[in-house]
């Protein structure tokens, strides 16, 4: 039984001043800086995610505080959004945006009526860097759950909220800190691409990993419905995985018919998103095609299903292969290992 939960990650955003590049996941690349930030945790990244739950926690002092967004180039924009707690608009007398103009800050918006969720016409404007500026009504912090620039409804910063609030699919695993364990990495013994993040070791103690046991549970990281539950898995043969190896080192992969992600569950998460466990080890007694499973429960245990070790026969190779999917393509495409790190960060706000 897990009696102790630790994050599955290090913190990989910066402060003050950090970056945001998602590919596909995000509408628009920039970067941001902040006046202040409690800790590294409770910083400006958590703006990005769309997620009520997660905040940016200013230093606690008297002074204004403000984020500046820079898109690199001009943008069309014409709303800006603007979430607090719970509560936490009252600690904040004024909410102004600005624009730079010819090396000056021009306040094109400014309101002292706040309430917990405020959007702000900006007109449609044609911009490269906006800042938000916050006036307190007392020496104290200023607590922040999200902030997005749109066009229209299209969100320009940061991620949508289908794409947060998931909990990570090992208890106590971590993300891998090598980029060979993220997506995106080359697999030149089956002339591939890796799809997804190999989770390898868990946190068994504060700053103590382990490697990962055929004892550790897999969840489901949000809820979903089964699509693929390999019920009838028979383990690969060595014969097996060296004619498919041999093969696809010289062909191009037109149809995969056996699979080196061996016992596998696949879950539709609804809204575009897909996730799919590989290399399960057993999976559990309730699941088939069609079951409803909800966030957190358990669907199998980790392995080395589909790997040249389950053909050796030995115990080596534990982990999962984890792979996200949105919208018909694998999270990490034309992303950096720092980069699938932070939306992985952003993703994973439960564990």
């Amino acid at each position: 039984m897990i009696t102790k939960k630790f994050k599955p990650y290090t913190n990989t955003f910066s402060y003050p001043t950090d970056s945001i590049h998602f590919a596909y996941l995000s509408a628009a690349d920039f970067s941001y800086t902040v006046s202040s930030c409690l800790d590294s945790w409770k910083c400006v990244q958590n703006l990005f995610d769309s997620n009520s739950k997660t905040y940016w926690v200013s230093e606690k002092k008297p002074e204004r505080e403000w984020l500046i967004v820079d898109f690199g180039s001009k943008r069309l924009m014409n709303k800006a959004y603007v979430e607090f707690p719970a509560g936490k608009e009252d600690l904040i007398s004024g909410l102004g945006v600005q624009v730079q103009l010819q090396e000056k800050w021009k306040t094109i918006v400014y309101t002292e009526k706040l309430k917990k969720q405020i959007t702000l016409e900006l007109g449609n404007i044609d911009a490269t860097l906006l800042r938000f500026v916050f006036k307190k009504k007392q020496d104290s912090s200023i607590v922040i759950s999200n902030i997005k620039v749109l066009l229209n409804s299209s969100n320009l910063t940061g991620i949508n909220k289908n794409l947060t609030g998931y909990v990570f699919p090992v208890p106590n695993g971590l993300v891998p800190e090598g980029d060979y364990s993220l997506p995106g990495a080359p697999r030149a013994y089956r002339n591939g691409i890796h799809k997804g993040v190999d989770i390898i070791e868990k946190t068994i103690e504060e700053g103590q990993k382990a490697p990962l046991t055929e004892e550790d549970v897999v969840v489901a990281t949000n809820d979903g419905i089964i699509v693929r539950a390999d019920l009838n898995y028979l383990p690969i043969t060595m014969e097996e995985y060296t004619g498919i190896t041999s093969y696809n080192q010289t062909h191009r992969v037109t149809f995969v018919d056996r699979d080196f992600g061996g016992r596998q569950i696949w879950l539709d998460h609804g809204n575009g998103v897909m996730s799919s466990y590989n290399h399960l080890s057993f999976i559990a007694k309730h699941i088939q095609v069609g079951t409803k499973v909800k966030k957190g429960e358990i669907l199998g245990r980790v392995g080395n299903s589909g790997l040249r070790s389950e053909a050796e026969g030995t115990k080596s190779q534990i982990h999962l292969h984890f792979e996200l999917w949105v919208n018909g393509e694998f999270v990490g495409k034309g992303m950096q290992g720092r980069d699938s790190r932070k939306f992985l960060q952003l993703f994973f706000t439960e564990y």
